[in-house]
């Protein structure tokens, strides 16, 4: 089996880019409900990191289909 082709130059940076602008803006939705209902408002971050890098860089892995990125998010939440 051989490996995956290496990533581009582009490829990478569209995977940083993406995957460091959405952390950001969920980043600034959880500052935004923890300062207006306390900690009641918060949301879980931890999971989404690894989630962002997989949507964004191997778009064709069978983790990042919608199912599969739904569900792991399901259950990390669960566990969290």
């Amino acid at each position: 089996v051989a490996p995956p082709p290496a990533f581009t130059i582009n490829q990478a940076l569209v995977t940083f880019v993406g995957a460091f602008s959405t952390l950001l803006a969920l980043t600034s939705l959880n500052k935004k409900l923890t300062d207006e209902y306390g900690g009641d408002g918060r949301i879980v971050l931890g999971p989404f990191g690894a989630l962002m890098t997989l949507q964004y860089g191997l778009t064709a892995a069978p983790a990042s289909q919608p199912r599969n990125a739904i569900m792991g998010q399901f259950v990390a939440i669960t566990i969290a």
